[in-house]
C-alpha cells in the first residue's frame, strides 16, 4: 500500500474507534473544572498519551511533550482561539480531518488519538523532521512544503520548549520502566547500557 493509502485506512479506524467509544461514553459531570486538573488526574492522562502513542506507533515522549506544552494535560482546557483539550484540537480541524463534532473533543482519549494521529501524518507529510511537523501543528499551512519548507518564525519558541519536553520525558521514560514484578529499572544511560534493577520505592 502506498503511504496515502496507509493513512486512509488508519484515519478509516480511528473514525470506527471514536465513534464507539463517543456512543458508550456516558455524558461527562458539569462539575469538571474546565481550568484545572487534580494531580491524579494529570497522571492519569500522562498514561493515556503513553497508551494511545504506543498503540499507533508514535514516539511516547514526543506525544507527551506536546500534550504537556498544549495543556498540562488538562483534558478541559480550551484556548482563547477554541483549541480544545489535552493536544488542543481545534473543532474545525476535528471536523474537517476526522468528521469528529466539536463536542467531542472533550474526552481525553479520542482528543489524544486525534492528536496524535494528526502528528503522525505530518511526520510522514515532513518525512520525520519533528521541526517542521511541530511548526505545522502549532501555526498551521504557512510551514509550506518540501523542499521549500520552513519553521515559521513565529513557532520557533514554541517547537524548542516542546522538544526539551521531548528530551525531558525521554529521560524519564530510561530512568523509570515498571516491570510486572515490582521491579523498576532505573540507568541514567540509554537503554542496553549496564541497566541494573532496584526495588520499586512505593
Amino acid at each position: 500500500a502506498t503511504p496515502d493509502e496507509g493513512l486512509g485506512v488508519m484515519k478509516l479506524r480511528i473514525l470506527v474507534i471514536a465513534g464507539f467509544l463517543a456512543a458508550s461514553v456516558q455524558q461527562a459531570g458539569a462539575a469538571a473544572s474546565r481550568n484545572t486538573v487534580a494531580v491524579a488526574d494529570q497522571r492519569a492522562i500522562q498514561e493515556l498519551v503513553i497508551v494511545e502513542a504506543r498503540k499507533m506507533n508514535f514516539p511516547p515522549a514526543l506525544a507527551l511533550a506536546v500534550a504537556r506544552v498544549e495543556s498540562d494535560f488538562n483534558p478541559m482546557v480550551e484556548s482563547h482561539k477554541g483549541a480544545r483539550g489535552v493536544m488542543q484540537i481545534m473543532p474545525a480541524t476535528a471536523l474537517d480531518e476526522y468528521g469528529i463534532e466539536a463536542d467531542l473533543l472533550w474526552r481525553p482519549r479520542i482528543n489524544i488519538r486525534l492528536g496524535i494521529h494528526f502528528l503522525k501524518r505530518l511526520l510522514l507529510r515532513y518525512r520525520g523532521r519533528t521541526d517542521l511537523a511541530l511548526s505545522y501543528y502549532n501555526g498551521g499551512s504557512r510551514v509550506g512544503d518540501l523542499p521549500n519548507a520552513r519553521v515559521m518564525p513565529a513557532t520557533r519558541g514554541y517547537v524548542n520548549k516542546v522538544r526539551r519536553w521531548q528530551r525531558h520525558y525521554r529521560r524519564e521514560m530510561w530512568r523509570r520502566t515498571t516491570r510486572p514484578n515490582g521491579v523498576v529499572w532505573k540507568s541514567s544511560r540509554r537503554p542496553g547500557e549496564s541497566w541494573k534493577p532496584e526495588r520499586a520505592r512505593n
